[in-house]
């Protein structure tokens, strides 16, 4: 049975023909639906690229093809380029027995409004909250209401028509939009944490890290350091609110070092938005990490990770940063107050309470204790070991139901 799974990531093909990965879902990503399907078919955004890919970043290999969608950018590529998306989208979804949409998302859409049309069942794994995605401060145009109304609309028609439905929160997702009455649902991370878990001497360096804060005091000539990992393509991860809490806190005389990860269109102005705020030498931008190792020492280097999203679903980072032992703070949005404990926790977008909760962290190596050892023992319930059996129940449930429709429909 060949399963469609469509997907919103960007995706490379380099000069033999071989499709790359930008982010973590590479292979292993895809090969994990392997375990109940013969073949998997990953419709997604593909582009020309010349350079040269680790093999580590391959996206396709053995029973992993590619479906390659125009790799349109924005919504008005998308507008642009829509007729043709919509014929490729009709040649994979009439060539695939069973199909998975990994939404919000254009991609996740055009799928949904074909498979639809010709009557066939489908499954949906939720990773994101349009709501939140393209809230206030998050996409500057005056398109971006219009955009979120459509976007939730269509998550809830989407979610309720659904077959099954795989929610990567507990409950927030699934609070704003439900399943249909009969629709198998589970919550369950999506995250590949295989590697990423500490080990216990890791752990302890990471003790020893917060001891010598406590014998040093955060006044010292060592700056404390702050981490974050997340896209500048757009403002919903938050960046320019720590850089605006970051300032804050320096205000008030603590010595801290900010990091930041990740790229994107927006990443200049983030640059000149620490110039303004007086910031830029205490300020490093670090641009995309590869995945694996690079990702794991950035965690290792710091001494808080702060993720002040405005909209997720159950971060990545955020896990990955909990599993290698880091005090960490987040916002309210979406799954994060799923994985830190309240006293962590501040409301999206608000930079000062982000601040207070800096400040609090930062001057108390007790805490800073406690908040470690807490997030690495909650980050060990998202093992694969634990996940394992809740993947299988819903990759179960797809063929099963996929392949008696098709048998009625014979």
């Amino acid at each position: 049975m060949n399963l469609l799974v469509a997907t919103e990531g960007h995706f490379s093909v380099g000069d033999t023909g071989a499709i790359y990965a930008h982010g973590p879902v590479k292979y292993s990503a895809w090969a994990r639906y392997l375990e109940v399907f013969e073949q998997v078919t990953v419709l997604a955004r593909v582009g020309m690229s010349r350079r040269a890919w680790p093999e580590e970043t391959r996206a396709d290999g053995p029973c992993v093809s590619f479906c390659a969608l125009l790799d349109y950018r924005g919504p008005w590529q998308f507008l642009r380029m829509l007729p043709e998306l919509k014929a490729r989208v009709r040649q994979a979804v009439a060539q695939c027995d069973a199909f998975i949409l990994r939404v919000p998302g254009l991609v996740g859409r055009v799928a949904w409004r074909e498979i639809t049309r010709v009557g066939k069942p489908y499954a949906v794994e939720v990773v994101g909250d349009p709501w939140d995605v393209l809230g206030p401060g998050t996409w500057p145009s005056l398109f971006r209401p219009v955009f979120r109304r459509a976007g939730v609309r269509d998550l809830k028609s989407m979610c309720k028509g659904a077959m099954a439905a795989h929610y990567v929160t507990q409950k927030a997702l699934q609070r704003r939009y439900p399943p249909g009455k009969d629709t198998y649902a589970v919550g369950f991370s999506d995250a590949l944490m295989d590697s990423t878990f500490a080990s216990p001497q890791a752990i302890e360096k990471r003790l020893q890290r917060i001891d010598a804060l406590a014998a040093q005091g955060i006044g010292s000539a060592k700056p404390f350091r702050i981490g974050f990992i997340g896209t500048m393509a757009q403002m919903y991860k938050g960046p320019d609110l720590l850089l605006r809490a970051v300032a804050l806190c320096r205000n008030r005389g603590l010595n801290l070092e900010t990091i930041l990860a990740g790229e994107g269109r927006q990443a200049g102005a983030m640059r000149d938005l620490a110039s303004k705020l007086g910031i830029a030498d205490a300020t490093e931008f670090a641009g995309q990490l590869s995945f694996g190792k690079a990702i794991l020492d950035f965690l290792d280097s710091i001494d808080l990770f702060v993720l002040p999203s405005r909209a997720e679903g159950l971060p990545r980072a955020l896990l990955e940063a909990m599993a290698r032992g880091c005090p960490c703070i987040g916002s309210d949005a979406g799954g994060i107050p799923e994985l830190l404990a309240a006293d962590d926790i501040f409301p999206a977008g608000n930079y000062k309470a982000l601040a207070e909760k800096i400040t609090q962290a930062a001057g108390n190596p007790l805490r800073l204790r406690q908040m470690a050892m807490q997030n690495y023992e909650v980050s060990r319930s998202f093992s694969p070991e634990h996940l394992k059996g809740a993947r299988l129940g819903f990759l179960r449930h797809v063929r099963m139901f996929s392949k008696a429709t098709g048998l009625r429909n014979s």
